[in-house]
C-alpha cells in the first residue's frame, strides 16, 4: 500500500545562531529536504565562514562565506563556523562545530481492520483493530536512543469532519497499532500519521515541530446498531 508524505520539503525552517565567543557543540536533527537558516552574530573586525563536511571530507564548495540553506541527502553531517580575526595578534575564538543528523522520511501502512464491521451493541466482537507497519526508520545509535515513532489516527464518520482517534478509540503506546471501541452506528474511514518525536531525556534537538510527519492510506470499518426486536403477533381461535 503507498504511503502519502505530508512532509514540505521547504516548510521546515531552522534558526540556529551559531556563537563564536567560545567553542559549541550539539546535535540536531532536521527532516530530509529542510530549509536551514543559519546565522553568526555581527562582530567588528570578524569575518566568518562556514564549512560542511562528511566523513571529514568537506562537500563541494565549501569553505564557504554563505550558510548552507540545506544538506544535500540522509546522513550525518558536520557545519562548522569558522572564524577570522582582522587583527591577527588577537586570539581568534574556536571553531563552532555542530552535528547535523538529516532524518530519511518514514513511510507508513496500515492493514485491514480485524474486523471490517461490527455491533456496537454486541457483547462478544465490539471493536476492531487496525495495526500499523513502520517503514524506513534508521536502526541503531544515535536513532534509537534519541528518537521514537509517534503515531496518531484521524477518523472521520459518515463522510463528516475528522476527528481525533482517540476520542472514539485508542493507541498501543508500544505497537501504535489503533483499536476503534466506539458503539455508535456508522462508517468511520480511518488514517494513520507517524511521525519522529524526541525521546525523555533526549539531549539534543530535533528541529521544527513537524517530526518529519508521513499519512498512511486509509481503511474504513463498519459499525452497525442493534436491529430493531422482532415484533411478535399472537392470536388465538
Amino acid at each position: 500500500m503507498e504511503t502519502k508524505s505530508t512532509l514540505l520539503k521547504s516548510s521546515l525552517l531552522a534558526l540556529l545562531l551559531f556563537i563564536s565567543t567560545s567553542a559549541f557543540s550539539a546535535t540536531y536533527y532536521v527532516c530530509v529536504g529542510a530549509t536551514l537558516n543559519l546565522s553568526a552574530p555581527v562582530v567588528g573586525g570578524t569575518t566568518y565562514m562556514w564549512d560542511v563536511k562528511q566523513g571529514g571530507v568537506s562537500l563541494g564548495g565549501y569553505p564557504s562565506a554563505t550558510a548552507p540553506t540545506s544538506l544535500p541527502a540522509v546522513g550525518t553531517y558536520q557545519v562548522i563556523l569558522l572564524t577570522t580575526l582582522a587583527d591577527p595578534l588577537l586570539c581568534a575564538p574556536n571553531n563552532v562545530v555542530n552535528d547535523f543528523i538529516v532524518l530519511p522520511a518514514l513511510t507508513l501502512t496500515i492493514a485491514a481492520p480485524s474486523n471490517p464491521s461490527y455491533c456496537g451493541s454486541s457483547s462478544t466482537v465490539n471493536t476492531s483493530v487496525i495495526t500499523p507497519t513502520l517503514g524506513a526508520f534508521p536502526t541503531g545509535a544515535p536513532y534509537t536512543t534519541d528518537l521514537d515513532a509517534d503515531y496518531t489516527y484521524s477518523v472521520v464518520k459518515d463522510g463528516g469532519a475528522p476527528v481525533n482517534g482517540t476520542t472514539i478509540g485508542t493507541i498501543n503506546a508500544t505497537t501504535g497499532a489503533y483499536t476503534l471501541t466506539t458503539a455508535v452506528a456508522g462508517t468511520y474511514v480511518i488514517t494513520g500519521t507517524v511521525k519522529y518525536k524526541q525521546k525523555v531525556g533526549f539531549t539534543g534537538t530535533l528541529l521544527g515541530t513537524s517530526g518529519c510527519p508521513t499519512t498512511s492510506t486509509s481503511r474504513t470499518v463498519i459499525v452497525t446498531g442493534a436491529p430493531a426486536a422482532p415484533v411478535i403477533t399472537i392470536s388465538a381461535s
